[in-house]
């Protein structure tokens, strides 16, 4: 089962994906398709979003296009700005966030296991 990764466009977009994670997990991934790095663990991102089974909302940010709504995710979720970035929010709360080499495969399930699998 194919799943949709939503790309946040607008501080709207993003408040309202914010609010949502009250409800459900929230991956947000801050990508720079410029940067191998950023390449790379967006793809094992992707691999990990077509490989689980949880209800969880998983978005992207192009850091390039979008430098306001990155600059809101700092500002709103109170995390230092990376690229690339993944940020595990839950209601309303950052519950972990890495960086880099970091964000991969196995790494995302022990993520899983620990923060939402309780």
């Amino acid at each position: 089962m194919a799943k949709k990764v939503k790309k946040i466009a607008d501080i709207t977009e993003l408040e309202k994906i914010i609010k949502r994670s009250n409800k459900k997990p929230v991956f947000i991934f801050k990508h720079d398709d410029k940067l191998q790095d950023s390449e790379d663990a967006y793809q094992e991102y992707i691999n990990f979003i077509e490989d689980t089974e949880d209800d969880i909302v998983f978005t992207v940010i192009y850091v390039r296009e979008e430098v306001e709504v990155s600059e809101a995710v700092e500002e709103l979720l109170e995390v230092t700005h990376d690229v690339p970035q993944l940020i595990l929010v839950m209601d309303e709360e950052v519950v972990w966030d890495d960086i880099k080499d970091n964000i991969n495969f196995d790494n995302l399930i022990e993520v899983i296991n620990e923060f939402i699998m309780v």
